[in-house]
């Protein structure tokens, strides 16, 4: 039996038995006692399910939030507690000395300006992704943070994410081979608005809808899994084609209701993303295809498939349960097991968690300007590629991971 094929279904009951190698830095803890004082920017669904969510994680304390709708900050002020200050212009809320660092939660293209005026302010930033909107700001905000001796995370999750890390090291140890093609989808079935209370919010509220906000669906769903991909490879696409279009959802929004784009790799991988808002068959997946085998992960979960594995090469494995030799066996799915997970945490939490350690240890946070700047030229060139209707290419001034 091949080394590699018997290496893989060893390894496969690894996964299962969660004796799987230790995950990186990010199950570091820091003591309890050091409370960081955050101001939340932007107070719409995502802001306030930060705030609820930080109600859980006794080392942030949410002591000022600020929105120009006044029924949102409402909202946040009664989720943060009594204490919460709250403000309807974000630059108030830079002002105010209690508050040691911001999470920016703003429609996209507020990001840069947002941020660039709390690193001025003195304020650490975590800066939910997409990180910035437009090329040149990529570049400006790097400059501003390298300046400023601050820490800055920007909010792609599956950096911080036990899971996510196991399935990264799986894919680089060899587990499932040789990765030529990667398969992404996130899809749904609804119109992805947010109710308006009365019109003249539509463009404040469902600013997702519309161009000179948004980068739509690529933007606020595929850039964490492209983000995902850029790491697991340590590479970025040389060049990305696309399509889209508004096909379904004829409700004046500018914004495409569905989105298909190819990004190809420098070693010839090439990653299929595509994302609908009519229909939400198997919603969310990642299908990493390996010439040994595929790994499919959801948000929080993942599984393990081998390629064809006969009678004589399971007779030699050793280590292997009964069940796991039968899923084999089958070709379905072994689920991947994650030694240290914290039992209730999600990834939002795992990202916060981290944005945390950075700041105690002043140290650069796995996901940063640098990474997260890089994804968000990614993102600009499919967005670019979809609009434009040509192929976009990677330029060589995008290389700024390894320049840093």
């Amino acid at each position: 039996m091949p080394s590699s094929r018997r290496n893989f279904l060893k390894r496969g009951g690894a996964v299962v038995a969660g004796t799987a190698l230790g995950l990186q830095a990010w199950s570091q803890k820091a003591p309890a006692s050091d409370v960081v004082n955050l101001g939340v920017i932007g107070t719409g669904d995502r802001g306030l399910g930060l705030i609820k969510e930080l109600q859980a994680l006794s080392r942030f304390k949410v002591v000022a939030c600020s929105d120009i709708l006044p029924f949102r900050l409402e909202q946040a002020l009664h989720a943060a507690g009594k204490k919460c200050r709250g403000y309807s212009n974000y630059r108030r809320l830079l002002e105010d000395k209690r508050v040691e660092a911001v999470i920016i939660a703003t429609p996209l293209s507020l990001h840069f300006e947002m941020a660039a005026a709390a690193l001025d302010a003195g304020k650490h930033v975590y800066c939910e992704k997409t990180m910035v909107f437009r090329e040149e700001e990529v570049f400006l905000l790097i400059e501003k943070v390298k300046s400023s001796n601050l820490t800055f995370q920007v909010g792609h999750q599956y950096r911080s994410t036990p899971l996510y890390y196991r399935v990264a090291d799986m894919i680089r140890e060899g587990y499932i081979g040789e990765v030529i093609n990667v398969y992404v989808q996130w899809n749904r079935n609804g119109d992805w608005r947010r109710p308006v209370p009365e019109p003249q919010y539509e463009r404040i509220i469902n600013w997702r809808m519309y161009r000179e906000y948004s980068g739509g669906l690529t933007a606020e769903l595929h850039s964490h899994q492209i983000d995902f991909i850029n790491f697991v490879f340590n590479s970025y696409p040389k060049r990305v084609i696309g399509m889209g279009g508004i096909d379904y959802w004829k409700d004046g929004r500018e914004t495409f209701d569905n989105v298909n784009t190819i990004f190809e790799y420098p070693s010839g991988m090439k990653v299929n993303c595509i994302a609908l808002t009519s229909n939400s068959r198997e919603g969310y997946i990642m299908k990493f295809k390996g010439s040994k085998g595929t790994i499919e992960l959801d948000i929080e979960k993942g599984w393990i498939y081998s390629e064809k594995v006969t009678d004589r090469e399971l007779g030699e494995v050793d280590g292997v349960s009964g069940a796991t030799v039968r899923l084999l066996k089958e070709g379905q799915g072994v689920p991947i097991a994650v030694p240290g997970e914290k039992e209730g945490m999600n990834n939002t939490g795992y990202a916060l968690e981290a944005f945390h350690q950075s700041l105690l240890d002043n140290t650069l946070p796995y996901s940063n300007v640098y990474n997260g700047g890089a994804t968000a030229l990614c993102v600009r060139m499919a967005i670019d590629a979809m609009l434009d209707e040509e192929a976009k290419t990677w330029k060589p001034e995008y290389n700024i991971v390894n320049n840093q």
